[in-house]
This record gives structure tokens, C-alpha cells and sequence, in this order.
């Protein structure tokens, strides 16, 4: 039995105890026999007949319905293992790697009456071998929409503006300059990157081959770790690594496993992400970003099947709301290049 079988058998509802069901029979075993005496006693079964019968009814149902002993939820632990067992069995060939995310966030429109929700589409198609290659990304804007159906009352009780004007402040309460945010969805674009430098975040650490990211926990570790015993930016480059680099399946796998070793991973059971997928999440802290001075919440959610992740999603620290996500749409190995519209450059900064 493998790690995920192991899993959902532990999530089954278990049947009545082996107690039960031996009270049960022998009840119905006993009103077997009293059918079956003598003629002499026909008028006593004719007279107790249905208590009888009633009493036989009874033990059904007390053997059918017996509350189920209670069963543990699986771990962080265990839920990250089973991910890294189904993983590793993916295939994760081809001359083209191409990730198909919808990236979102929510923030208050300008007057802070209501909360938007953003999302962009992006592709990014990175060639498989030398990393310096140039990779090329695809964007297309998808909008902005109220964030829930109580947003979208305020909305509409504020006239339903098809734009915003942020004039002093962006969306992540950060300083910076004005822009607009539109609810139209906008074209397609997609940009070239010649100039390319892959670097793991935090370390200052530069990779030139993917396909040479050590499968070993503890080369891994030792390649991702900015310093022994610093969980958090661990946590955050593992997680880069299983969502966003075209990895083999064994090197993804291994980061799942060291992930399951770490403290600070808790399991949250089943979510739901953004595009209405459902699967097994964890939750650890993100070293990135802070709200009301406490770091806030990363929750990972993984397809129960296949390992794969789904979606990445940033939490309040205090209420778990959310506030940005990133949904992967699709993940492919491919040895045919690319239809990309109009590719642009990409210059450096930009």
C-alpha cells in the first residue's frame, strides 16, 4: 500500500465494531431458534409475534447505525508524503516545460467599502536543459470583479464602477505611484527573456541546470538553506520549486518530502482553491510578507491524486482571509515549441 492509498483509507468512514456486530447476530440468532420450537408454543409466537419481530428490527438497526469510532485527520507529515509518492511517478519529459498559472489578489476598492478580486493569466515556456536559454512568459489580463457576493452588494450600492483610482496607496498597502484598476479583461501579451539569471530567492545561489538539482534531502537542503535552522526561507524556496521550476519528478518529490520534515507545517484538511478544485492543504508562515506586523499564512493545496499542486494561496495572519493566490492551471512537458502571439523582448527591470 502506498502513501496516498494509506491516506484515504485513514479518511474512510470505518463500519460498526466487531462488538456490535456480535451483539447483533447473536440477537438475531436467538429469534431464529424461538421461530423455529415446537407447535406447542405457535400460540406464544402468535401473541409476541410482532414485539418479536419488532425487537429483530431493532438489532438491524443497532448494528447498522452505530456510531463509527473516531478516526485521526492525516498529518502535514503524511499528506506531503503521499504528495511526494504520487509525484515522483509523473512523467516529466520533453524539450519545452510550460506552466499555466491565474494569479490573483484581493485589496478594498479607494473608498475601502468593499474588497476586489484581480487575476491575470500567465504562461511561462522555459526550454528543458541550459537555464540561461531565454524562457518567454504570456500574460493576459482577466479582470476585476467584487471579491464576494456581500462585496458585490456594496458594489452595487456604490453605482458599479467599471474602474478604480488608486492615487496614494496600491493595492498591498505599500507607498507607491498612482494607477487605475480596470474590470475589463485586456489582450494578450507575451515577452521574450534573453537575459536570463535563475537564482534561488534568499541565497544568492545561481543555477545554470535545472536537471542538475540534487534528488539527495540533504544536498537539496544544503543547496536551498540560507542558514542552518532558518525554516521559514526554506519553507518559501520549496515552495518555489515544487510550483514554479520545470524540475524532474523525483527532485519535486524530494521537496515535498523535506517539507514534511519541517516544523511549522500544519495540516488544514481539504480546501477549495480559486478555480473551484478541491484537495489536501498545509499551512506554514511566509517569510515575504507581514500584516499588522505578524508574517502571514502560505497555504499549498494539492491534487489527491496525482501530487501535483494546485494553488498557493496568502492568508491573513489573524482570520486566514484571503489575500493573493496563485492557481496552476496546468503544468506540461512538451517537445513541441511553443505558439506564442507576437513575442516582444523583455528588457531587463522591466
Amino acid at each position: 500500500m502506498d502513501d496516498l492509498s494509506a491516506v484515504r483509507e485513514r479518511l474512510a468512514v470505518p463500519g460498526p465494531s466487531a462488538k456490535t456486530v456480535a451483539q447483533g447476530r447473536g440477537r438475531l440468532l436467538e429469534l431464529i431458534a424461538e421461530e423455529r420450537a415446537p407447535r406447542a408454543r405457535a400460540a406464544r409466537w402468535t401473541t409476541f409475534g410482532l414485539g418479536l419481530a419488532g425487537a429483530a428490527a431493532a438489532a438491524l438497526v443497532i448494528t447498522s447505525s452505530a456510531a463509527p469510532e473516531p478516526v485521526a485527520p492525516p498529518t502535514a507529515r503524511q499528506i506531503l508524503l503521499a504528495a511526494a509518492t504520487s509525484v515522483a511517478r509523473q512523467p516529466a519529459e520533453g524539450a519545452w516545460w510550460g506552466n499555466k498559472l491565474v494569479r490573483g489578489a484581493r485589496f478594498h476598492d479607494p473608498t475601502g467599502r468593499y474588497v476586489l478580486q484581480t487575476a491575470t493569466a500567465e504562461e511561462t515556456w522555459i526550454q528543458a536543459g541550459e537555464m540561461t536559454r531565454p524562457h518567454w512568459i504570456v500574460q493576459r489580463y482577466l479582470g476585476a470583479e467584487p471579491a464576494t457576493p456581500q462585496d458585490e452588494q456594496a458594489w452595487r450600492a456604490a453605482g458599479s464602477p467599471t474602474s478604480w483610482a488608486y492615487r496614494t496607496v496600491n493595492p498591498g498597502d505599500l507607498a507607491g505611484n498612482p494607477f487605475d484598476v480596470e474590470a475589463a479583461p485586456g489582450a494578450a501579451e507575451s515577452h521574450e527573456s534573453a537575459d536570463v539569471e535563475w537564482r534561488l530567492l534568499f541565497t544568492g545561489k545561481t543555477l545554470t541546470r535545472m536537471d542538475e538539482l540534487p534528488a539527495d534531502p540533504a544536498k537539496l537542503r544544503a543547496l536551498l538553506e540560507t542558514e542552518p535552522g532558518d525554516v521559514r526561507n526554506l519553507l518559501y524556496n520549496l515552495q518555489s520549486l515544487i510550483v514554479y521550476v520545470p524540475v524532474p519528478s523525483e527532485v519535486r518529490a524530494t521537496a515535498y518530502r523535506l517539507m514534511a520534515s519541517l516544523p511549522g507545517v500544519v495540516a488544514q484538511g481539504p480546501a477549495t482553491d480559486q478555480l473551484g478544485r478541491t484537495g489536501p492543504a498545509v499551512l506554514y508562515q511566509d517569510p515575504t510578507e507581514r500584516r499588522h506586523d505578524k508574517p502571514v499564512q502560505t497555504r499549498l493545496i494539492m491534487d489527491g491524486t496525482t501530487g501535483e499542486p494546485l494553488s498557493v494561496e496568502t492568508l491573513t495572519p489573524d482570520t486566514g482571509e484571503l489575500i493573493s493566490f496563485v492557481a496552476i492551471e496546468q503544468s506540461v512537458w512538451t517537445d513541441s515549441k511553443p505558439d506564442l502571439p507576437n513575442p516582444q523582448p523583455l528588457n531587463e527591470g522591466d
